[in-house]
């Protein structure tokens, strides 16, 4: 979000997010005592006594703030939900950034958003969206959050009687839950999502998702495309994202360096004949995406900045393959089925890797990773990234190179 350090942002989360959680928490109980909705005892982990799994909401709230690449895993759980509860109005709390692949999605009715700029312009938008939802009456809420506390304080001051969120060990988040589902770490993110609604008897969603791609997103890709001489050969089309969204370290750690991927793109070129697109959003990409072409030899395509979240959701459909570190544009390719090559260093791709079986997952299991989790708040003080560095060009390509001979194969063309 322009104009707030996300360091700062979560310090202030944790610290004066835990006065307010105890506060309204003894404000809960007392409400509870003397007649009011029923509130679990700070610790409680059981089930609550009236089964949640017969409840059959009417309207619902999912909250997920940040990550653009979380909402993408979160929508298996939207879906199921649906599939269930077919007639709910269903409506997602986000950061503005993130409507439009919620829209586009078509699992959720409306999206309230969250647009400040600025920590002043972020209080005056949560004074603004508190009214709005406060006054929607809902009878559930499901907080996605898995460490924030700022989404535990909104769901609670929704005042939805059925309250479920996830108990992260050691961020004392779960006492304003009406239902807490505890947070585990060694599954997939989708499916810790899908734990959220395993109390109303929603065990897991295996049915594939459409994103809406409008025609008009198509034709203006090809436009895009067609402007650098590119038509729609069979040259393999490689999209290439060498940023990992905003860094908050003294190092970017999820980042292969950009270097690696100017002279991977330069041997997929020459041996390959592939075309390069690269794609990023914002100064700090741009200036990753120039030291990537700074040391190519050959031409490639820079698309930072020139594409719209649709535009690029049909970039990724039309590619061949999607070349990126742990990012947001490797669950959009995931989402529209564009196999993907990822790098991985400081997170778990057990937890958030790529899915597919076409998909690639470049990692090293040294012993200190993964050193970013949902436990420590993210929050890693790592000074070398080796897991991520270490990992080579001539292995990357020859996986790659390996990869793009199967998939021309299985598509009906002569492996080379």
């Amino acid at each position: 979000m322009a104009g707030i350090d996300m360091n700062v942002g979560r310090k202030i989360d944790t610290w004066v997010g835990r006065v307010l959680l105890a506060v309204l928490f003894l404000v809960s109980r007392l409400r509870a005592r003397f007649g009011g909705p029923p509130q679990p005892a700070r610790l409680a982990t059981t089930p609550p006594s009236d089964t949640t799994e017969a409840l059959a909401p009417r309207r619902v709230l999912a909250i997920k703030l940040y990550g653009l690449g979380n909402i993408a895993m979160i929508m298996p759980a939207l879906a199921a939900l649906r599939r269930k509860h077919p007639d709910i109005q269903l409506e997602f709390l986000s950061l503005e950034e993130n409507r439009s692949l919620l829209e586009r999605s078509g699992l959720v009715d409306r999206v309230v958003s969250v647009k400040g700029a600025g920590y002043a312009g972020l209080i005056v938008d949560l004074v603004r969206v508190f009214f709005s939802i406060r006054r929607a009456n809902y009878d559930l809420v499901l907080d996605f959050e898995q460490f924030i506390k700022l989404s535990t304080i909104i769901t609670y001051l929704t005042g939805a009687r059925h309250r479920f969120g996830f108990n992260t060990d050691g961020q004392g988040r779960g006492g304003l839950y009406t239902t807490r589902v505890v947070y585990r770490d060694g599954d997939h993110m989708s499916q810790v999502f899908m734990r959220l609604l395993r109390p109303l008897g929603i065990e897991h969603s295996s049915e594939p998702l459409e994103l809406r791609i409008d025609e008009a997103e198509v034709a203006a890709v090809d436009r895009f495309l067609a402007a650098v001489g590119i038509g729609a050969g069979r040259r393999p089309l490689v999209a290439v994202h060498v940023g990992s969204g905003p860094n908050f370290y003294k190092l970017a750690l999820k980042r292969w360096p950009p270097e690696n991927f100017g002279k991977l793109c330069d041997r997929l070129i020459e041996q390959r004949d592939a075309v390069i697109v690269f794609t990023g959003k914002g100064e700090e990409e741009a200036e990753l995406v120039a030291q990537a072409m700074s040391v190519m030899k050959h031409e490639a395509i820079n698309g930072c900045d020139q594409l719209s979240i649709g535009e690029l959701l049909a970039l990724l459909d039309r590619s061949d393959l999607t070349v990126t570190n742990d990012t947001s544009v490797m669950h959009l390719a995931t989402l529209v089925g564009s196999p993907v090559a990822a790098f991985f260093g400081p997170t778990d791709p057990m937890q958030y890797g790529p899915r597919n079986p076409h998909d690639i997952v470049l990692y090293r299991d040294f012993y200190c990773s993964p050193c970013l989790t949902n436990y420590n708040l993210k929050i890693s003080y790592c000074t070398n990234p080796v897991c991520i560095r270490s990992i080579g060009i001539d292995e990357t390509f020859e996986r790659i190179d390996r990869q793009l001979a199967s998939l021309g194969a299985a598509s009906g063309e002569a492996a080379p």
